[in-house]
């Protein structure tokens, strides 16, 4: 997958964060629409108060298919990104729609005194 952000992810230390890993499968044809889309709904997420990062990565064997990482400082950042007008307007009402697939999992991970990551669990 190449990398089309620049963002690194802060955790916090002893303590946990949200890993979401959403898998995008794009009709034949729009990975360069998608594509387009998710750097603007990148721009606003970031801004988001719990966000702590979010990085999308394009397949280089598939132009149609997308990773997406995000991290937010505990389940109800998540809840507030999904509610997010940019969301609901880039994500739900243009993005999903242009979509043959969507997987998205989700991971509780927590981390040690100097910040790295100890486990996750699936939520």
């Amino acid at each position: 997958m190449s990398d089309t952000s620049s963002q690194t992810a802060p955790t916090s230390a002893g303590g946990s964060f949200l890993q979401v890993i959403a898998q995008y499968h794009v009709k034949p044809g729009l990975g360069d629409q998608v594509g387009a889309l998710l750097v603007e709904l990148t721009e606003a997420t970031r801004r988001e108060a719990k966000n702590l990062a979010y990085a999308f990565y394009r397949s280089p064997q598939d132009a149609d298919r997308y990773v997406i990482l995000e991290q937010y400082t505990d389940a109800s950042g998540l809840d507030e990104h999904r509610a997010s007008e940019h969301f609901q307007r880039l994500g739900f009402g243009t993005i999903i729609p242009m979509l043959v697939s969507r997987e998205v999992t989700s991971y509780v991970v927590r981390t040690s005194a100097d910040g790295k990551p100890v486990d996750a669990v699936k939520t």
